[in-house]
């Protein structure tokens, strides 16, 4: 079959296996030109056609909130997020909730840690920036604020929301992050089990982090895969960070 012949299922599963069987909406909207020629369509609605596709045809699986894969290869999906660490796999489900947390209400999205995977997909392709805007000294974002695992950054370029996965070390690196943006209206989330709260509370209230320790809120791991999954099945975001 050409390209001038697929229809949009047909060509929505191209990309899939083109990426290892999964993709994000924003890879099969820039993708599936490869295989369909857009030329021949009339209508301008191209991306809802493309999100009805991946929503009804059997052949596609929801696997979150804007993340689609094929049935027939969920086995390997499934493997391929096995190549983390038990830690590295926590640390990086955390991180691609809160990237696609991020997408739906329409931020744009940064992380550091690029090379680990979130249902199948690398977390780089998950996030919709490659790299932070200069919206400060570039001291600031080279040295600190490029290191964060997740920044939601708001429609002028400056970042909204900072969050800080702490699955094992003692936050203070996060705090220390948080410390160079104390001088911006932005939001420090700290993202850990319920049983660290304790230590949290022991290292904000330091000397050292006098200046934001009223801004830094806690949330437990807990509470992000409960949301995340209340979302998933309700299909709309409902979180209120």
């Amino acid at each position: 079959m050409t390209m001038n012949d697929m229809t949009y299922s047909e060509a929505i599963e191209a990309v899939m296996r083109e990426n290892n069987g999964v993709a994000t909406l924003r890879q099969i909207y820039a993708d599936i030109w490869k295989f369909k020629d857009k030329s021949k369509i009339k209508g301008k609605t191209t991306n809802n056609t493309i999100q009805e596709r991946v929503q009804r045809d059997e052949r596609f699986l929801r696997l979150g909130l804007g993340i689609y894969g094929l049935k027939s290869m969920q086995n390997s999906i499934k493997q391929a997020e096995q190549e983390n660490s038990p830690k590295d796999r926590k640390h990086s489900k955390l991180q691609g909730m809160l990237l696609e947390i991020g997408n739906a209400k329409n931020y744009k999205t940064y992380t550091n840690d690029k090379k680990f995977k979130f249902s199948g997909i690398l977390l780089s392709d998950i996030a919709t920036l490659s790299q932070l805007p200069i919206f400060t000294y570039e001291r600031i974002i080279k040295d600190s604020l490029s290191f964060c695992d997740v920044v939601w950054l708001n429609e002028r370029g400056f970042a909204d929301s900072i969050f800080e996965v702490e699955i094992s070390t003692d936050f203070r690196d996060a705090f220390i992050k948080f410390n160079e943006m104390q001088d911006f209206y932005t939001k420090f989330y700290c993202i850990a089990e319920q049983n660290r709260y304790d230590k949290f509370k022991k290292e904000i209230n330091k000397t050292s982090f006098r200046n934001i320790k009223d801004r830094v809120k806690f949330i437990s791991d807990n509470e992000i895969f409960s949301e995340y999954e209340l979302a998933l099945k309700t299909k709309k975001s409902i979180f209120n960070l």
